[in-house]
């Protein structure tokens, strides 16, 4: 396991931190619980630079970045709409997109032993969720606004990744 790997599976370790710390009663729950996420999200940042840079790009790693931002954005906006901080359907095109990345991931790996990677506006868009889940977070509404840019890109790249998927499944295009 090499450090950019460690780094990606620190950020799947963290998510039953930030819960926790997010439905407690501590004082400063939300901060605690903002500052894991940020730290979350860090890794993120970190560890495909570290696998490019260091030359530790992996087969594991292809596999487990993608899955720990599923993990990540779902358990998030799960919990955002526990509670009630962000409208309900804005979460659930969210969950749709994420849930669908997801169950396309694994058909594409099981039927290629390989993935999809993710097209620039993929994580353009998971970058404005990950600050648009941090705003919400930590109650700062200067950051907000990055809702309008991240749900029409979430929505665009859901469909880009479909449709990446249907010509690699069906028309035996190379991933």
């Amino acid at each position: 396991m090499n450090v950019a790997n460690l780094l990606t599976l620190s950020r799947i370790i963290l998510l039953p931190f930030f819960i926790i710390f997010f439905f407690s009663s501590y004082e400063n729950n939300f901060m605690i619980a903002g500052v894991i996420f940020t730290i979350s999200g860090l890794t993120d940042l970190f560890d495909g630079y570290v696998a490019r840079k260091y030359n530790q790009v992996s087969h594991l790693g292809r596999l487990l970045d993608p899955l720990a931002d599923k993990l990540t954005m779902i358990s998030v906006f799960i919990v955002l709409a526990i509670n009630n901080s962000i409208h309900i359907w804005v979460i659930l095109v969210i969950l749709i997109r994420e849930i669908i990345i997801l169950i396309g991931s694994f058909i594409v790996y099981f039927n290629s032993d390989d993935i999809i990677s993710p097209s620039k506006l993929g994580k353009s868009a998971t970058f404005l969720l990950y600050i648009t889940a941090a705003a919400y977070i930590l109650d700062l509404a200067l950051f907000k606004f990055a809702l309008f840019i991240a749900l029409p890109l979430t929505i665009i790249s859901g469909v880009s990744y479909c449709r990446e998927a249907y010509k690699f499944l069906f028309k035996g295009k190379k991933v």
